[in-house]
């Protein structure tokens, strides 16, 4: 088959479209088999429309997130192109291409294509086209909504069209005649993600030894740590309303829901996971937190799934899939940031230890013996000691530390930050 071409098409068979990732809202589906025969028509016939979109407008595609019965399509004017860039997704280097596109009502849409289909986009054919260049893009799932304003990104099936002959493209040029805004063609960045091995391995240390720092003066440090996920403290509950925007938890405030960055909301909130856990390594433990995509890639599975496809929508209510989370353990990359007065570890990524997985021993019973806990919370009211942090320290009964695991110096501690 050859796209453009008109086919009398016969021998096929009929059955009920998918209910998932439908291209058209159409009951019924044509099933091709060997047996199905494709003749090109020659003959002059009715003019048939090349293409059919189902476009969604800007200000409703937070209401598709993960809605992904029939995948939605997008039209706009191109404001902006970036050029390829490499990020890291799930393990692996990816390619990816930024847009910015604008409807007729101004609102813009960041709009990433990953791979191949942002290696087909021609800039220097676009430089020579007349303005506005209008694009449409097809076949996206929608599940995805980032800080930056709103954001889409392609799936494999994701096609785009240049000026298609179709009646959107016509009222967007019309409506943009007279702008002398161009087409922004913005340089890719040159800074090239580490290699996967160095991210998994960047400031690599002990809990004992993280908690040695003072996270008030290590926020912009990312450290990773090989643990395990020893305890989930789901009683402060797993998830919460967010702004679709910025992911910060939002207010109910009247019959509407309220963002401290945003205002008010005009479309719905979303769910967005907020897990309280310990992890634990040889030297200790401590209490992290994690968000959003972060538990998302550890269970395959967005929150927005679970409390609106399967009815968790109860914070004090643990969906059975949470559990999967004690006991897995990782390589995790903690950063220090600041809650109010508090700051909390939170966990930003994981990655699979391809080495040697970490295991823990089994918990055997001593002698009570009294040490510090390794869970330290800096209070940044507290005056401190010149050359000497002030920190407050819960007690706990533990194993003793042997010679051997006596936590580093400071010094040594500040060599492997630097390193």
């Amino acid at each position: 088959m050859q796209l453009g071409t008109i086919y009398e098409i016969s021998n096929f068979f009929i059955t009920n479209n998918k209910q998932k990732y439908k291209i058209v809202p159409h009951a019924a589906m044509l099933q091709f088999a060997r047996s199905t025969v494709f003749k090109n028509v020659e003959e002059d016939i009715p003019e048939i429309p090349q293409h059919k979109f189902n476009f969604v407008e800007f200000d409703q595609l937070t209401s598709k997130i993960d809605i992904n019965d029939i995948l939605s399509d997008v039209i706009g004017r191109v404001i902006s192109i970036k050029g390829i860039e490499e990020s890291t997704i799930n393990d692996r280097m990816v390619k990816r291409r930024g847009f910015v596109i604008q409807n007729i009502r101004e609102e813009t849409l960041n709009v990433t294509l990953w791979e191949e289909i942002g290696d087909n986009i021609d800039e220097n054919s676009l430089q020579t086209m007349p303005e506005p260049v209008v694009i449409a893009f097809s076949e996206w799932l929608l599940n995805n909504i980032w800080v930056s304003g709103l954001y889409v990104a392609s799936t494999s099936g994701t096609s785009f069209y240049i000026d298609p002959d179709i009646p959107e493209t016509k009222k967007i040029k019309k409506r943009f005649s007279h702008s002398i805004q161009g087409i922004d063609f913005i340089a890719g960045s040159t800074k090239k993600p580490l290699p996967l091995e160095e991210q998994k391995t960047i400031n690599r240390t002990t809990i004992i030894e993280l908690q040695a720092l003072n996270p008030y003066q290590n926020q912009e440090t990312k450290f990773t740590v090989k643990a395990i996920i020893t305890e989930l403290h789901i009683h402060q509950g797993w998830f919460y309303n967010a702004c679709p925007r910025c992911y910060r938890q939002i207010k109910q405030s009247g019959t509407s829901w309220w963002c401290d960055n945003h205002g008010h909301l005009t479309t719905m909130p979303i769910s967005w996971y907020k897990i309280n856990a310990r992890i634990e390594d040889s030297t200790g433990g401590m209490n992290i937190v994690m968000f959003g995509k972060t538990v998302q890639s550890l269970i395959n599975k967005p929150c927005s799934i679970l409390t609106i496809q399967e009815g968790y929508t109860d914070p004090a209510v643990i969906p059975p899939i949470l559990n999967q989370l004690k006991g897995m353990s990782k390589i995790f990359v903690i950063q220090f940031r600041p809650r109010g007065a508090f700051i909390d570890a939170v966990v930003i990524k994981s990655f699979d230890d391809d080495v040697q997985p970490l295991s823990l021993p089994a918990p055997t019973t001593i002698p009570s013996t009294e040490t510090i806990s390794s869970v330290t919370s800096f209070d940044p009211e507290t005056p401190q000691v010149e050359g000497k942090k002030t920190a407050k320290r819960q007690l706990t009964f533990t194993k003793p530390v042997s010679g051997e695991e006596k936590p580093r110096s400071e010094e040594k501690l500040k060599k492997i930050k630097h390193e």
